[in-house]
């Protein structure tokens, strides 16, 4: 049990990339004061939160109600992760030019959602929500796992300044990559995983 929460605790915060929400965030929050910048990161999470709760509680009825089977998910949460994990990898450092909003637009869309509550998170939720051995235990693993995973993107958040002065753009760019490395290799064994699942290749997942 305790190898399944790190290795699902592993992948919610690769996945959610609290380091690389850094430039997004500063560039966001660049027309507001710190007290305004404090109170949007604090609608924002909340926002993901409720987000990935509802996903929580009705990720695996929305699978059994289109039809999905697990296997299929796993395949298909692999390419996903693949493609993120390659722009991870393959992005160049930068500063996105994000027009100004006002403090609770910004603090729905993007930053909570995609930033945050993003389509990857979403389906990480959805999988081993999905494959564990039954609901009650993929959720007592899955939701500690989200509060750590947004516990730490606050802290993140609220020390941005601080940790872009201290790694630069280069430092946060090369974290990114290694994540996206690691994201990859992930990756590749949920399709793997998706596979032995459906029967296609003979395994363990």
């Amino acid at each position: 049990m305790i190898r399944d929460f790190l290795k699902i605790t592993f992948t919610v915060l690769i996945v959610m990339d609290p380091i690389g929400l850094i430039p997004q965030y500063l560039s966001l929050t660049a027309p507001f004061d710190q007290k305004a910048r404090n109170v949007i990161i604090k609608k924002a999470l909340l926002i993901a939160a409720l987000v990935l709760l509802v996903f929580l509680l009705g990720g695996k009825f929305l699978l059994d109600f289109f039809g999905i089977l697990p296997g299929a998910f796993y395949i298909s949460g692999g390419i996903l992760f693949f493609l993120i994990a390659f722009e991870m990898i393959y992005s160049k450092p930068e500063l996105r030019k994000i027009p100004a909003q006002e403090g609770n637009s910004v603090a729905l869309f993007p930053l909570a959602i995609p930033f945050i509550a993003g389509p990857g998170l979403l389906t990480v939720i959805i999988m081993f929500m999905s494959t564990g051995p039954n609901w009650l235990y993929s959720f007592s693993l899955l939701f500690p796992a989200i509060l750590i995973g947004l516990v730490c993107t606050y802290l993140i958040l609220r020390g941005s300044v601080l940790i872009m002065n201290f790694l630069s753009a280069m430092g946060i760019f090369v974290i990114e990559k290694i994540m996206g490395l690691i994201l990859a290799g992930f990756a590749i064994q949920f399709i793997y995983n998706g596979l032995v699942t459906m029967g296609i290749l003979t395994g363990r997942p």
